[in-house]
Formats: structure tokens, sequence, C-alpha cells
């Protein structure tokens, strides 16, 4: 009883003590103004069929008319929340983005986007010269009149039912690359506000570091984060799904802010990461309360900076800047969109979707003010801009067909006829073999020179002023330098390792002219120079002794790592995690989706577009010469498969195709043969054979063949890649056991384990959980195949 009554007067205590306290922090007085304005107006939007993003802006806007209200706001804890705001609105636009889609619709979009950026820019700039505004307001300006509202256009797809037309797809490619060139303002705003100036050459090294963490970010983080919630995935309720996502995402900001970037970049790189995991819709299920929390705080914020005064002073700015970004938005877009070779009808849908001045302008506007960069004036023109453009819209997009059909009724056939030349013609142009070795050459020697970097960076700043420190210098020394050679081995061995097609071409090109083997010799000598520079530096950095001593350990060292087996076996590995990881949210999709209705649709050619055997895995056709070998022999004879690991998919003969001939098939002179295998097997086959021709121009890699087939409607073979099941019948079963090919008709042409590829597996090869399948077939075929897989 005691107990109780000590209670009780406790209570009574601190029930005075609080009466007495009349004071709350300003904190949660600004949290309950703000979420209170926020609430009345978002519900009023939502019954006017408005986005909610213009109640939370009008709300602030309207807080800060009211004496009671503003009196009680304090300016530094809006500031915090608004930051806070910035950082989750941008870690969700990153959830939201897709290196998939990017890749998908890169071409079109980015130079569509491209055009656009610069025609608007200058429009902008001239706009903001021409009202007395200031070089850097007006550049800012131009840069804010590019950018449009992800939130608004996809809420008017869904309410004009528009989401399935093409012109979206377009729509939404242009809005990527401008997410991605509004980050790299910021990053360029952030670096102006510190050394108050950048230069030409500033500004070349400025981007190409962005460039240099971006792919080291996304490298390591794709490897890295879906590996992590995979394997943590039996502990990931809710609640810590939330608390890793949330904590990777500040883990994030930091770092990016760390080696000067803005917080920004780091939310939204994080989001991107977490975008390929397969937690990405319960990690957005999780998170989402979140963000639409502190989204409303900042787009409230927004419009407390609003100035009214400012707005009638601008008035008629403001309606001249509506004007140029609905107008200039319009037209410069829809050019834009038709150079890259789309329809008139889709270039002008695509122009009038995008005609608005989006979140991101006020959010650059922001970060502008607060860095100290802009003008305070510049940012409530932007807002008011949005806003009025945010109302237009629908209206603008339901323009679009109308303005079509005036367009095409009023302008002389003669003109339309110029105009629709080439009209949805693709942008896609086959490459030479210069081009497209060059191509590929370059990309991965410059990615793996930035692995290469990073790591040098971290042993050169970190692992060797760490090293020095030991009591014995000459241990720790040796110590880093083993650390820092079996760190970077790996990648300076898949350096130097023949990759996706290289090989055919460089032997292409060594035979067509000897003109070009001086060209092609260099190109390998490069890549064998920088990978030995590159362990050159690595000793030279930890132990100064003479160069030519330097030079003959580095020389051992890679003579070890060039030789080494298991270093490629390594490094193979990692690479498949990699794929895997970046692929198999894709991949469990496209699953689920045919076992949920049966309709394979494009699951063939979005499967075999997902995977890292298909740049290991090559096609390509021989035809059989007069007097060679193989002339009227069966297959079984020749038996192709043992002797070079390869496989003959299909013979043409005399114009008709047979499919996955039998062993008893005879080869006939004039025969030409589809074959798939590595590399080194199909060059072992042609060296053996003299008699058969190998036709370069024909070799493909298995996307490049797939993606062909599959949008070939005459096409009898189709390339399908699944998982086994654990309760699959396969599963310990080898692959005479499982009959494939009697039953089904198929042939397994690869297997991924554990990372590791193996193509053309032999018979008896036994199938084991998890195991990633690379099979070949006609669609009914594959069909029941990939139905016994799943359902028996």
């Amino acid at each position: 009883m005691q107990r109780y009554n000590f209670l009780i007067i406790f209570a009574n205590k601190n029930f005075k003590n609080t009466l007495i306290m009349s004071h709350l922090p300003s904190i949660i007085t600004d949290l309950a103004i703000i979420l209170i304005f926020a609430s009345v107006f978002s519900l009023i939007c939502k019954m006017l069929k408005q986005p909610v993003v213009l109640g939370y802006i009008v709300a602030g806007f309207l807080a800060m008319q009211f004496p009671f209200a503003s009196h009680k706001l304090n300016t530094e804890n809006i500031s915090t929340w608004a930051d806070i705001g910035v950082i989750f609105l941008l870690f969700s636009m990153g959830l939201e983005f897709s290196f998939k889609k990017l890749l998908k619709v890169g071409k079109v979009g980015g130079q569509a986007m491209l055009f656009e950026a610069i025609t608007l820019s200058i429009l902008g700039f001239t706009i903001g010269k021409l009202v007395g505004w200031g070089t850097t307001d007006s550049l800012l300006l131009g840069a804010m009149l590019i950018m449009s509202s992800t939130a608004i256009i996809v809420k008017a797809f869904g309410d004009l039912g528009l989401k399935k037309e093409r012109f979206t797809q377009i729509v939404f490619g242009i809005l990527i690359f401008e997410d991605l060139f509004a980050i790299l303002l910021m990053v360029i705003l952030s670096t102006l506000a510190v050394s108050k100036g950048v230069g030409g050459m500033d500004l070349i090294f400025l981007v190409l570091k962005l460039v240099f963490f971006i792919v080291i970010w996304f490298l390591s983080g794709i490897y890295v984060i879906p590996t992590l919630l995979k394997r943590t995935k039996k502990w990931l309720n809710s609640e810590t799904l939330l608390i890793v996502s949330l904590g990777l995402c500040f883990g994030m900001v930091v770092f990016a802010t760390s080696v000067g970037f803005s917080a920004a970049l780091g939310a939204f790189v994080m989001g991107s990461l977490m975008a390929e995991t397969l937690e990405l819709e319960r990690i957005e299920h999780v998170t989402q309360p979140i963000k639409d929390f502190f989204g409303a705080i900042f787009f409230v914020s927004v419009g407390m900076m609003v100035d009214p005064k400012i707005l009638v002073e601008n008035f008629w700015t403001i309606n001249i800047l509506a004007a140029a970004s609905i107008f200039g938005k319009t037209i410069f877009t829809t050019i834009g969109v038709r150079l890259t070779g789309q329809s008139i009808k889709t270039s002008m849908q695509t122009g009038f979707s995008l005609a608005q001045m989006g979140e991101f302008s006020f959010i650059i506007a922001s970060v502008g003010i607060g860095l100290g960069i802009t003008s305070s004036f510049v940012y409530p023109i932007v807002i008011a801009v949005s806003v009025l453009t945010t109302f237009t819209t629908p209206y603008t997009m339901k323009l679009a067909i109308p303005a079509f059909n005036v367009l095409e009724s009023t302008l002389p056939k003669k003109w339309l006829d110029k105009i629709n030349k080439n009209q949805d013609r693709r942008a896609v142009q086959r490459t030479t073999d210069w081009g497209e070795l060059l191509r590929s050459y370059f990309i991965f020697l410059s990615i793996f020179l930035f692995i290469c970097i990073a790591i040098l960076i971290l042993s050169f700043e970190y692992l060797y002023p760490f090293a020095s420190t030991f009591t014995k210098p000459i241990i720790g020394k040796l110590t880093a330098l083993a650390i820092t050679i079996a760190a970077i081995s790996p990648f300076i061995r898949g350096m130097i390792h023949n990759r996706g097609k290289q090989p055919f071409l460089f032997l292409s090109l060594w035979q067509q002219d000897r003109q070009n083997r001086l060209f092609l010799t260099l190109l390998i000598a490069m890549r064998y120079m920088i990978a030995f520079t590159i362990v050159f530096l690595i000793i030279w950095k930890y132990f100064h002794i003479p160069a030519f001593i330097i030079f003959l350990i580095a020389a051992v060292v890679f003579g070890v790592i060039f030789q080494s087996k298991l270093l490629l076996k390594q490094y193979w590995r990692m690479e498949s995690r990699f794929v895997k990881n970046f692929n198999e949210r894709q991949i469990q999709e496209k699953i689920k989706e045919f076992a949920a209705n049966g309709d394979m649709g494009d699951t063939f050619h979005e499967l075999d577009n997902l995977h890292w055997i298909d740049r290991h895995l090559y096609l390509t056709t021989y035809t059989v010469q007069e007097g060679g070998e193989c002339v009227n022999k069966t297959l079984k004879e020749i038996n192709f498969r043992s002797k070079f690991n390869v496989l003959i998919l299909s013979i043409l003969r005399n114009g008709k195709q047979i499919n996955f001939p039998d062993g008893d098939f005879v080869l006939l002179k004039g025969d030409t043969m589809l074959v798939s295998g590595g590399i080194e097997h199909l060059k072992r086959l042609t060296y053996h054979y003299h008699n058969i021709h190998i036709n370069f121009q024909d070799t493909k890699t298995l996307h490049q063949f797939a993606s062909e087939q599959s949008a070939d409607p005459n096409s009898t073979i189709r390339c399908m890649t699944f998982i086994v099941d654990k309760s699959s019948a396969w599963v310990g079963r080898n692959l005479m056991d499982s009959k494939v090919g009697q039953k089904s008709k198929c042939l397994v042409i690869g297997v991924e384990r554990d990372g590791i590829p193996r193509l053309n597996p032999p018979s008896h090869y036994v199938f084991q959980e998890e195991d990633m399948l690379w099979v070949m077939g006609d669609e009914k075929s594959l069909y029941k195949l990939l139905e016994s897989n799943l359902f028996e």
C-alpha cells in the first residue's frame, strides 16, 4: 500500500511540475504547426483531386501569414527538418530508380534530354538576363527549367489511363536522366560553395571524381548489399528491415559528405542500390510512412519560404517563366525525341507530358540558397512557377493528340513526308568490328582501373600509415603489401583476361587486314602494361629500393598473377555474385509472373537478358567445305561435344533449318552448323578442322543471339534461364536421368553453381538446388520444361 501511495505522490508531483512548465521545446511546437496545416490542406487537395504536394506548399505559405503560427516557428528547426526531408525524398527516388530501365531507354532518353538540356538552358539564361537577374541566377534558372515532376507525371498518367502507352517509357527515360542531371548539379553547387568558383579543369575533375565514386559505389554496393540482405533475411522483420535500411541510407549520406559530395547524392545512391535487391518491395513498404512524413515537412517548409511581396513584385516574371516552362519544354522535348527517330505523334505526346517545372527545381533552389550561391528571391518565384505548371499538366497531356491532328491536317503533304522520313527508325545501327571491339575494350578496362585505383587509395591512405606504426616497420609493410596484392590480384587477373567477344573480334580484324595487326598488338600490350604498372606502383610505394629490383619483383608477381587459374576462378566467382545480385530480382519477378498466369510473353527475352554466362558462351556458324574430315560423317562420329566441349544447335541445309539434330545426323558438303561453346573451345574447333569455315560476322554472344531470336516472329529457337527449385524433381538427378532432351527436346547449354559457370555440362552432371540453367529449345518445349521444374 505504501508503494502505491509513493507512486501516486510521485505522479502528482510530476503532473504539477508539468502544469508549471508552460514552455515546450520549440521543435515540438514547430512540428505541431507544420502537421496541423499540412493535414488540413492535404485533405482539401484530396477532395479536389489535386496532388497533395500542392497542399503542403500552400499549407506552408499560409502558415507564415498567420501571426499566431509564424511567430512561434523556429526557422533553424524548420531548416533541419527540411534537410532530413530532402534525404528521404532522394532515398525514395533512388528506390524508384532502376539501372535496368536506364539501360533499356538510355539511348533515346539520354539523347532527347541532352537536346532539351542545351536548348532550355539557353532559353532560361536568356530570360533571366532579360528580366535583370545575375549571371549565376540566370544559369540556375536555365537548369531548373529542365526539371520535370516525376510525381505529378505519374499521377497524371494514372488519372488519364496512359501508363501502358508506348511514349510513357520514353518519358520515364528522360525523367531518369533529368534526375541524374539534378544530382550532378547539386554536386557542382556544393563545390562552388566551398571553392567560390570552378574553372574548366576543376569541372572536368569534379565530373571524373563523381563518375569514379558512383562506379565504385555501384560495384561494391551491388556486390555486398543484396548478399547482406539475403543472408540476414530470416532476422529481417519489418522493424529490423526499417532500421537496417535507414542505417545504410544515413551511412552513405555521411560517407558522401565526407568525400566532398552532397547528402542528397548519398541518399539517392543508396536508394538505387537497394532498388536492385529482392527486398525492394518490403523496403518501400516499411520506409513509406517515414518518407511521407518527412516529405510533407519538406514541402511545407518550401511553402514557408515563399514571400508574398516577392510574388506580387515579380508577377509578370512568374507568368513569363511559366509560359517558358510549358511551351519551351513542349517544343524542345518534342524536337529532341523526334531527333532520336521516334514518330511525330510519340514525340509530341512525350513533349506535352513533360511541360512543367518539377520539385527538383526548388530542391536545387533551396540548396543554392542554403549554400549562399543564389539570390533569395529566386526561390519563391520557382515555387510559384512549379505550382502553376503543375495545375496545367493534365490539360497539356490531353492536348497532345488534338495538337498532332491539327499539325497533320494543316501542314502541306510534302512537309509531312519530309518530317516523317525515317519515322520510327531504330537508333541502333550495326556497329563495325572496330567500333564494337574498342567500345568493349575501353569499358572493361575503365571499370577495372576504377576498382584498382579504389584499392590503391585505401592501401596508400589508410593501410600504409598504419603499417608504419609497427615497432618493426618492415613486418608492417610486408603485411600491408601482401594484403594489398591479395585484394587487387583477382581484378588484375580479370583485366588481362580475354573478355566477351573480344577474342573473336581480334581474330577477325587480324585476318581481315595486315595493317590492323600493329594496332591490335598495341591494344593487347597496353592492357598488360597497365596491369604491370599497378603492381610496380604498389611495391614502389612500400619499399624504397632501386627501380630495377622493384621491376624484377613486380615481374615475378605479375607472372604469378597471369598464370594463376585460382585467381581467375576467384574473379569469376566475384563477378558471378555481382551479376547474380544485380539480376536476381528481375529473374524472380519473371518466374513468378509465369507461375501466376502461364503466359510466357516476353519472358524468354527478358530472362535471357539477365545473366552472367551469356558473356562467356558464344554462338557462331561453321560451313562444311568440300573434301573435309566431317563430310558424310554422323554427329556421333565427329563427337564435337566430347572433343571440343561445343554443341551443335541447328544445321542449315538447302534453306531448311534442322534444330537440335541427333547423333545419327549425317553432315554433307555445304551444311552450315550453328554451334555454341566457350571462346577457347570454338577456337580449338577452328584450328583442328581447317576445312570448316568460320563465319566471323555471325559470331554472337548468347545475349545477342537470344535477343534476336525473341524479336524474330519466325524464329524456332528460344533461350531461357531459370533456377532449379528445392522442390523440383530434378534435384539430385543427373542430366541423363532427368531426360531433358527426350522429354522436352531441349538442350542444357550452361549451368552456374556457386558462382562458377559450366558450359555444355556432360550427361553425368547432377543438378542441385539453386543451380541456374541456360536451356535452348522451341517455345513449346521450354514451356513444358519450365513447368516440370516449377510444378513437379
